[in-house]
């Protein structure tokens, strides 16, 4: 899932800096559709969406003069499995330090309700989105909580009946790296704006398998250039680095072995095509990847049941009880990211004073 934890997140693919208009019109129609269902795609929805994805990959496809009709299938198929992913994701919780002792999911995600405060102060996000927001300032600031899962082996004790164990070897959750994506005044414009970001993702995707392509081409034409420069030499006897086997062509010389290193390679140039990446071969490219998104971002329930120290149990326990459900997020490079959607109380998001005062104290 595509964000960060720096002040000022720069797309690399300039989606969010070049197309502000088409942006936003595609978080406009999200979130009527947040609204009124996803039942029926509007086609001006997917209109744009196509549009996007052709800026975001490669915007000569636009000579294709069929290139809407190709990828309205796979376009399609891409936007309602965002739209899908992010409906799905269990209603805004408070996250507060005051809402620490009452919910089991941010006692599991955080060490403590002041561990909890201190995480608030590094989310720039939200500071920054308070400072550009139009007055009157929200109540409460809608976003989505995102962290890393790690798990470690730990000795610990526990209970066997009425006999307690020493140096049991238990599995310690913990979780870190928390950043908070897409605030908004409402949880509508939070999911709308997870939608598009969702959408970006997928069409990231496309343009990297595009990227990977041209690459592995060009190092096998410059391989092989550089193969046919040797050939040439021992052929010529002019190569430092010829043995007489080479000059002479005896059996089981250097020229051989390079000449079958170069048809190799050949065959697999023939496989890639041209050097530069044709519009058929790029717009066949982004079809795959955008008709099947769930091949590149999927969600999970995510169900834990851990004690109050964090300790993974087996259910059957002493000390076990319902687990926490979440939802993680999950890419096709192996990216994994435990997601909450959330709701920060104004009052208690954490001021610039008193960020400056906490850190003070901190340097003494």
């Amino acid at each position: 899932m595509p964000g960060g934890g720096s002040r000022r997140y720069r797309d690399p693919i300039a989606l969010h800096n070049e197309d502000g208009a088409m942006r936003h019109f595609l978080s406009g129609l999200f979130g009527k559709l947040t609204e009124e269902g996803a039942g029926r795609l509007p086609a001006a929805l997917i209109d744009a969406a196509i549009e996007r994805a052709v800026d975001g990959t490669d915007r000569r496809l636009r000579a294709l003069g069929k290139y809407r009709k190709r990828l309205r299938v796979p376009v399609t198929k891409a936007v309602q499995h965002v739209i899908q992913l992010i409906d799905e994701l269990p209603p805004a919780v408070e996250i507060s330090p005051g809402h620490y002792g009452t919910d089991r999911r941010l006692r599991a995600v955080f060490v403590s309700a002041d561990h909890l405060n201190d995480t608030l102060t590094r989310f720039w996000t939200v500071r920054d989105y308070l400072s550009g927001a139009v007055r009157p300032l929200p109540d409460d600031i809608f976003g989505l909580l995102t962290m890393t899962q790690r798990e470690h082996s730990v000795l610990g004790m526990e209970l066997d009946g009425e006999m307690l164990k020493r140096d049991v070897l238990q599995t310690a959750v913990s979780f870190g790296n928390h950043q908070y994506l897409a605030p908004a005044a409402t949880e509508r414009r939070t999911r709308r704006e997870l939608k598009r970001r969702a959408f970006d993702f997928l069409v990231r995707r496309a343009q990297e398998q595009m990227l990977a392509t041209k690459t592995g081409r060009g190092d096998l034409v410059r391989q092989r250039h550089l193969l046919r420069a040797r050939l040439e030499a021992l052929h010529s006897g002019q190569s430092r680095h010829a043995s007489v086997e080479d000059i002479m062509g005896q059996p089981g010389s250097g020229a051989a072995a390079l000449e079958a290193e170069i048809a190799a390679i050949d065959a697999e140039l023939g496989r890639y095509g041209k050097m530069e990446l044709g519009l058929e071969e790029s717009l066949r490219r982004m079809e795959d990847i955008l008709a099947q998104p769930e091949t590149w971002l999927t969600a999970r329930p995510l169900q834990l049941n851990l004690d109050y120290r964090g300790i993974k149990l087996n259910g059957e326990e002493p000390g076990s009880t319902e687990p926490v459900e979440m939802t993680e997020l999950s890419s096709a490079k192996g990216t994994r990211r435990i997601v909450l959607l959330g709701r920060i109380p104004r009052v208690r998001f954490p001021q610039q004073t008193d960020v400056i005062r906490r850190g003070q104290a901190y340097l003494g």
